[in-house]
């Protein structure tokens, strides 16, 4: 009981915010057009067998003027049908698109911003394939839930309706066996109900495994999507390094896992398949069969047999829909898990750690920067960089070298704001606006403007601008292609998408400039030229680079060597920074 507790308080955490939104009053009129349109479905059901009864008390009397008239009545309850039918799929459709719009909107601006898309595998690594869960587990969820929550509610007023009448037919029809009346008030209502009750408790036996399978088929298939698309992303690596072996062996093996985990979950719904067939099957003859002793004797008519059938499979199928909809409550539980599980996430990268065991990041009236007691640690706890004291001014260009895996990419992460484990403050000035430059720069979908002015849309840029640092970056002979929608990452040469890095400093005129690798694939010729440009068009930019090349060191004013330990040997000490005249 206290996990069925648990999965409503889970459910509730999702859903109420959605109507507690500034949406709220649309999604709450057509909450209400969804109950209204299934409350009325149910009364059209309820006068269907209304009207079997008195439409087969005509034909069993041979009455043309009462079945004539019955017709008539059929073509009424038709239409109620079809309006029913359809005000309950629009109202149904429409709050799932406005719900879904909702929450995606929401998880995109919870996920996407202050870096917790990156610094969430840092925090909680079981939280995997967060863009699917965006994308299609909230999609299935609403879905799900819109599906099981009107036919729950169907079940419930069915079951209510159809036991009423079921109430009179029970007075009405005897129920003669061995030459005893075993009738008892509300007798066929019982009767339905154990049947179904019964019918649940075996399906429940069966089922309840689907529950972790459904979890880990949602996860196995969203692996499988990940790795085809990552392959899909790094497809020129792939072929330079003729590297379509390990790449088919990994694609196969995960989906294996999927195979495997699948052949068992089509095994146990084959199972609970098998009995929710063979208990349908019997649910259409046993309550005629339990009827026909009345009419045999002549107690009821056959209009009364035929309504007392039908309200009987009625309260039945509503009283047993767990059974029916067992698999589908496993899948929603599932995907309801696997959505709350990124909400938790989500929390969990802002949660503040230990007192002294977060990096704080603070500003300050000063126009510089300054960093004090910084540790940089692995998501495993153990430190990779440290920085004890350091303070740059505006305008300062500092290096920072050392060897590959002694913390300095860590330490831009860091200074950048998206290395959430360790500990140590970073002040920054009020209202800095910092751009980190990495050796391979981003390239969003969409126009080389747009490419350019990154992260700003490009909108909100002046379109002189974006020529003048386009020009100034060296990269004029693109100017007539700054609005062609492109696949840029591919087709700009290593050196072109590193000079674009620059373009957008210029652009944006940032007054902290990281710059992690950021010249790799220039001529030294080419690099001095730049640093030149960022010195002469933002003078009072402080520029942090770091790399390895000799020819950096006489493009900067001062310089740090990171040393200690690589981040393979996981030194203890960390890696110490140790400043070095230029």
């Amino acid at each position: 009981m206290s996990n069925v507790f648990f999965a409503l308080r889970t459910f509730l955490r999702l859903a109420l915010p959605y109507f507690r939104s500034e949406d709220r009053w649309r999604a709450r009129g057509l909450l209400v057009g969804v109950i209204a349109s299934e409350l009325f479905v149910v009364f059209v059901a309820v006068k269907v067998t209304e009207w079997n009864a008195a439409f087969f008390n005509g034909l069993e009397a041979r009455n043309w003027d009462a079945v004539q008239f019955q017709l008539m009545v059929f073509l009424l309850i038709t239409l109620g049908a079809i309006l029913s039918g359809m005000g309950q799929y629009w109202f149904g459709q429409t709050l799932i698109i406005r719900w879904r719009e909702w929450m995606t909107n929401r998880y995109v601006d919870m996920w996407m911003a202050e870096g917790r898309h990156y610094r969430i595998r840092f925090v909680d690594q079981s939280v995997d394939n967060i863009h699917l869960r965006i994308a299609n587990d909230v999609l299935m969820f609403i879905r799900l839930t819109h599906e099981l929550g009107t036919g729950f509610l169907n079940s419930i007023v069915s079951l209510l309706s159809f036991a009423f009448v079921l109430w009179g037919l029970s007075a009405l029809a005897p129920l003669p066996l061995f030459g005893v009346d075993f009738s008892f008030p509300g007798y066929l209502i019982v009767l339905a109900i154990a049947y179904a009750a019964l019918g649940t408790l075996i399906a429940h036996t069966i089922g309840k495994p689907l529950i972790p399978l459904q979890f880990r088929q949602q996860r196995y298939e969203s692996d499988f999507r990940f790795a085809i698309a990552r392959v899909t992303d790094h497809a020129e690596s792939v072929a330079l390094m003729a590297g379509e072996k390990v790449e088919r062996h990994e694609l196969k093996h995960r989906y294996a896992a999927l195979v495997r985990n699948w052949v068992a979950l089509v095994r146990r719904q084959n199972g609970l398949n098998g009995f929710i067939f063979g208990y349908f099957h019997v649910s259409t003859v046993f309550p005629i069969l339990v009827v026909t002793p009345a009419y045999l004797i002549g107690a009821i008519q056959l209009g009364a047999l035929m309504q007392a059938s039908l309200a009987f499979q009625r309260v039945e199928a509503a009283f047993a829909f767990c059974v029916t909809s067992y698999a589908k409550i496993a899948e929603w539980k599932a995907l309801m898990d696997r959505v709350a599980q990124f909400e938790t996430a989500m929390d969990t990268v802002d949660a503040p750690g230990p007192q002294g065991a977060d990096i704080r990041i603070a500003s300050e009236a000063g126009p510089g920067l300054s960093v004090a007691n910084l540790i940089v640690r692995a998501a495993g706890g153990e430190p990779i960089a440290s920085v004890g004291s350091l303070a740059l001014a505006p305008g300062e260009r500092l290096l920072v070298r050392g060897s590959s895996g002694s913390g300095k990419s860590s330490l831009c992460r860091a200074l950048a704001g998206i290395w959430p484990v360790g500990e140590g403050q970073i002040r920054l000035p009020q209202n800095a606006r910092l751009l980190a430059l990495p050796q391979r720069p981003y390239f969003p979908l969409g126009t080389l403007r747009q490419a350019l002015t990154y992260p700003t849309p490009a909108s909100d840029v002046d379109a002189a601008d974006v020529r003048r640092a386009l020009a100034a970056a060296g990269l004029g002979h693109l100017a007539g292609r700054l609005d062609e929608e492109a696949e840029w990452n591919t087709l700009l040469s290593g050196g072109e998408q590193q000079r674009v890095g620059f373009a957008r400093a210029l652009i944006h005129r940032p007054d902290v400039l990281l710059l992690d690798e950021a010249v790799s694939t220039l001529e030294d010729a080419e690099m001095r030229d730049l640093y030149a440009l960022v010195s002469d068009r933002l003078p009072r930019t402080m520029v942090i680079s770091i790399g390895r090349g000799h020819a950096l060191v006489a493009l900067h004013q001062r310089i740090v060597d990171m040393t200690g330990g690589s981040a393979a040997s996981r030194s203890p000490r960390g890696a110490a920074l140790a400043a070095v005249p230029a």
